[in-house]
């Protein structure tokens, strides 16, 4: 089990059985939180964490689970999940 596994599992089903495109799902310090982000391309879903954080991010696809992942590596108690359609051009 890769880390990006061992840290979803951390959500409960509740809140997995929510995963759509068009929101935005984060376990910050052990709160979770989700914000709609519909239509968003990538770069607006950068620019909103940057904003929050003042510090870059990049993102890793799991197109298997239609999940992204959004790492801000100086934020290791962020983990932000971001369901998608994989065929979505996404930037």
């Amino acid at each position: 089990m890769n880390d990006f596994q061992k840290q979803l599992t951390r959500f409960p089903n509740e809140i997995k059985k929510a995963f759509s495109p068009g929101f935005v799902f984060v376990l910050e310090n052990g709160h979770f939180w989700h914000f709609p982000a519909r239509q968003w391309t990538d770069s607006q879903v950068k620019n909103y964490f940057f904003e929050r954080f003042a510090q870059e991010g990049h993102f890793v696809f799991y197109p298997e689970q239609k999940l992204k992942h959004f790492v801000i590596e100086e934020q290791p108690d962020l983990f932000i999940v971001i369901p998608y359609t994989p065929r979505e051009d996404n930037d």
